[in-house]
Order: C-alpha cells, then structure tokens, then sequence
C-alpha cells in the first residue's frame, strides 16, 4: 500500500569522519526538515565506549534508540568496480571476491555491499573488515543504541541533496554534486534520487589551510580564518587576493578531475547530462572554487544552501562540519513501499 503520511522521523544519523563523529536526527514533513538537531564528538570514533556514547546522548536532544551508521571511506573501503550484468545476490557475491583480492585479506573477513551506479555496469563496492566494524557497533549496543542500517557516507550525502528530487518523473533531473570535505572528497553525479556516478577524490579542505598557512606565512588556524572570512565577502581585499593566490593550484586540480569525471559519466551513462553542480561538504563554500569549476565543467555552480529544504535549517546546524551526512544518514527510514499489485518495482514518498 501507499505511504499515508508526509512526516516521517528520522533514526538517529551517526556520521564518522576522520577524528570525529557527527550525530544528526530530524523529521521530514512537507518538504522540509522538521525539528533538525545536530551535534559534534570532537573524539576518535575508534575511542569511544559505551560509557562515552551513554553521557553524550544523555546530553543532546536525540530521541530513540534506533540509528543509522554512515562511514566514509577511510573506514568502509570504496571502490567502483566494472562487473558483467547479474542478479543483485550475485553482483555482492562477486564484489566481495573482488575487493578481498584487491585489499589481500579472506573474503570471509569482510562485511560487504554492492550497490550498483549508473547504466554502464559500474558497482560501487564498499567493504569493511568485520573486526573494524565490530569495534565500532559493540560500544553502542552496550550504549543501548540499536543500529539498523550501515551505509557509505556518499549515500547520506546524495539522500540529503535528493530529498526533493524523489518522484519518479524526477529521473530526468541530473546534478553533479562535489562533496569537499576536510580530510578527502568526492565527486557524484545524481538523477532523481539514485546515484549514477561515484570517484572518491584525494582533495580536502586541510590542503586549502595548509596552502594558505605556506603562502602567507600564518598559523593554520589564522588560515582557516582567512578561508573561512572570504566565504561571505565577494570583495577583492588584500585577504581575498592572497587565498585565491594560495588555492590557484589546488582549485585547478579539482576542477580538472570534476570535469574527467563528467566527461567519464557522460560517455558511459545513457541519458540526460548534468547542468548544474552543487558545492557541498564541510571546507565550506568557496567562491574562487566555484568560479574556477564553473569555467573548466561549463556547469552552473551553486552552493548547497540554494536548496529551499536546505535554506530552511537554521545556521546553527549548517555551520555544523558534517551536517549533510549524519541528517541524510537520519533519513534513511524513508523507505520504499511496495507499489499495490506485489510488483517487485518500487516507489518513494514525494516530497
């Protein structure tokens, strides 16, 4: 049957990053985010006990005990493999011999998932060995938090930027979205709601400060200032000159590998072709970034916030570093429900 009901609360989204954790919850109601929370762990994720997780939920406005883990691939590997047309049990089966032989360890070890990207035959595979996963999940069990769903962060990501791209005549509706983040990024390439294109990238925001810090001869923080200051200001102060100065190289690079990557989805995916690239991640926007790939992908180049869902949060929750994962990761509970003749095929709640 039909979903019957436009509001929809989310589980308690769970984004790790490199040094952190982002936790996230919010209801999702007539196309926009109700009562959204948002909150940070400045602490290793692979430190934190049942102890840790217990004071800090005690201390946040989270509801529930159901949750959403969201891992970047510094934890679940990442890689977008070439596999023959299958059934989907076969396609994880054969993904999973793959990335053991690519990672040198016994496919028995790993947790696995395969999700396949686009119509050219690309899977994305993300694989984590079950001992790294069990140091993880056992702290929050024991916290008395029930994990039900474990995805890569670019899903999180593509579900926040796609909440209200989710009908079905939505498909046409092509994006590229370049998520910067401070410690890598990767760029996606999204129609409707499904993931067609996938490349993790090696640029991040830390290689902006230490840029900045080397070509100005300041404190990394004093950079990240400087960074951060010019992200509201289109003016062409001596402050303005030396980021762009400093960032030349590093935001050419990351065009160049925007526009592989377009030029790449565009001869092996059969469909409509992106027009517009959305900026989003935690290094912030960056007006000299998105001068720079709108002249190499010929895209319209906006920021994440341009999105009406998105302009509604409050700055207290997009100020917040890591904010789209753990709310997209929350949202994972907008399931999909079977259409009313048992088909296999599937639709999502509109937005």
């Amino acid at each position: 049957m039909f979903s019957k009901t436009k509001n929809t609360k989310g589980h308690i989204g769970i984004a790790i990053h490199d040094g952190g954790v982002v936790l996230g919850q919010c209801a999702w109601k007539n196309g926009l985010y109700s009562n959204p929370h948002v909150a940070r762990i400045e602490q290793n994720p692979r430190e934190l006990t049942a102890d840790c997780w217990r004071s800090f939920m005690a201390k946040t406005s989270m509801l529930g005990s159901e949750c959403v883990l969201s891992l970047p691939p510094s934890i679940a590997h990442h890689q977008v493999l070439q596999l023959p047309n299958m059934k989907p049990s076969e396609l994880k089966e054969a993904a999973s011999w793959e990335m053991a032989d690519r990672l040198g360890v016994e496919r028995a070890t790993l947790q696995m998932d395969a999700i396949p990207v686009g119509s050219g035959g690309d899977v994305l595979a993300i694989a984590i060995e079950q001992s790294a996963l069990t140091e993880l999940l056992d702290p929050l069990y024991s916290a008395g938090l029930r994990p039900t769903v474990i995805e890569p962060s670019c899903i999180s990501v593509a579900r926040t930027l796609s909440m209200l791209h989710r009908r079905q005549s939505d498909s046409e509706n092509v994006r590229t979205v370049f998520d910067f983040g401070m410690h890598d990024s990767a760029l996606m390439v999204l129609a409707g709601d499904s993931l067609v294109f996938y490349k993790h990238l090696i640029h991040s925001g830390l290689q902006l400060i230490e840029s900045v810090s080397s070509h100005t001869q300041v404190t990394k923080e004093q950079a990240k200032r400087m960074i951060d200051d010019i992200q509201s200001t289109a003016s062409e102060d001596d402050v303005s000159k030396a980021v762009r100065d400093a960032t030349r190289a590093t935001h050419e690079a990351i065009a160049t590998d925007a526009m592989k990557c377009i030029r790449h989805y565009g001869v092996t995916n059969r469909g409509p072709l992106s027009t517009k690239l959305i900026v989003t991640g935690s290094a912030g926007w960056n007006p000299f970034l998105a001068k720079t790939l709108s002249n190499a992908c010929s895209q319209n180049v906006v920021h994440d916030h341009m999105a009406p869902h998105i302009q509604a949060l409050e700055e207290g929750v997009t100020n917040t570093g890591g904010w789209h994962v753990a709310l997209g990761a929350s949202l994972a509970c907008l399931s999909t429900c079977r259409q009313r003749r048992g088909s296999d095929s599937t639709i999502k709640e509109a937005a």
